[in-house]
């Protein structure tokens, strides 16, 4: 069955080239949000990366707790939460009071993370990523549906250990895995409520949405959604939205590359030409191009979930204030 009423979400970018000047930042952040809300978002979401060199990256944290009270009916998310990084028992703490403090808003969505720079930091083995990953999530299941949790895994050991308050939502805020590969995407559908992808190519997307619920059958687990981040931008034109926003993010995927994130993603090229990459990857154009666009992603895959990404190191904050408006305006009626 294809799925009709396809949400929307807005990825809000915490991520700046080194000569923005911070001041402001934050009332950005807010308006940003706001102008989601008011022209029918779904849902706002934060990212997270940590020591990136040249770029200035927020807190993912900070971020959240900052635009909470202004996401209205919205709900807020984490794409993603690097969940290796972290003790699962803090971000439990941290998902159960977003939930409560948005009235039940808040979505948990974790990934690995890609960086070896990351983990080096702090002081994880990249190898110990997929383990840590695997029982942070259950932890954080467990915690925020049980009274008291005793655990004793490799990389985490809990004695009778309850966090206070617990979630709003009944029975706990969902929990959507990021993935980028097979494995990763097969894991995703064992233990997460729902699998969101990100940056592959359409063909290897479309093969993923199908791994993952091929797993789910698999394993007899009912149930389960499907989302992918797209990297996004509307304009009155097609020669528009090229205009504003191609340097911008191929130097964005410029910067995945030298990150190493193409190398995460099984048969992929970051470095591939801006035709190439449009066409395959990104929702740029005209109000017109983006809904026949998103019309194949809900057409091949019946995606339950749409985040977009439509703002980039150098982009132009009206550009962007003008993108997120007719996407909303234009775009997402489409699909109600």
């Amino acid at each position: 069955m294809i799925c009709i009423n396809m949400e929307f979400g807005l990825l809000l970018v915490s991520q700046y080239d080194e000569s923005r000047p911070m001041q402001g930042i934050g009332d950005e952040l807010i308006a940003q949000t706001e102008l989601a809300r008011d022209v029918g978002f779904d849902s706002v979401t934060v990212g997270e990366h940590h020591v990136t060199n040249s770029d200035q990256y927020l807190l993912n944290e900070a971020v959240v707790a900052h635009v909470a009270e202004h996401i209205g009916a919205m709900d807020l998310w984490t794409t993603l939460c690097l969940l290796p990084y972290h003790n699962p028992v803090r971000i439990a703490e941290f998902g159960a009071t977003i939930d409560i403090l948005t009235g039940g808003q808040f979505r948990l969505g974790v990934g690995l993370g890609y960086r070896e720079k990351e983990y080096d930091v702090f002081g994880v083995s990249k190898a110990d990523g997929p383990g840590r990953l695997i029982e942070g999530v259950e932890i954080i299941k467990r915690l925020w549906t049980e009274d008291s949790v005793t655990y004793h895994g490799k990389h985490f050991t809990l004695e009778e250990t309850s966090i206070r308050p617990q979630p709003l939502q009944d029975p706990r805020p969902p929990i959507w895995i990021g993935a980028s590969n097979e494995s990763s995407v097969r894991r995703s559908g064992r233990i997460g409520d729902g699998f969101i992808g990100a940056h592959v190519p359409f063909g290897l997307a479309k093969r993923q949405v199908a791994d993952f619920y091929d797993e789910r059958q698999t394993k007899g687990i009912d149930g389960g959604d499907v989302g992918f981040i797209r990297e996004a931008f509307v304009a009155e034109t097609t020669e528009q939205a090229e205009q504003a926003v191609r340097d911008p993010l191929m130097g964005k995927y410029e910067s995945y590359s030298n990150w190493g994130q193409d190398d995460a993603i099984e048969d992929d090229d970051f470095g591939s030409p801006w035709d190439k990459l449009r066409h395959e990857r990104f929702l740029v154009g005209s109000p017109d191009d983006v809904i026949a666009d998103i019309e194949r992603y809900r057409d091949e895959m019946d995606l339950d979930y749409l985040v977009i990404r439509t703002q980039f190191p150098g982009s132009d904050f009206e550009d962007v204030h003008e993108s997120v408006r007719l996407f909303g305006e234009e775009v997402i009626p489409a699909f109600q």
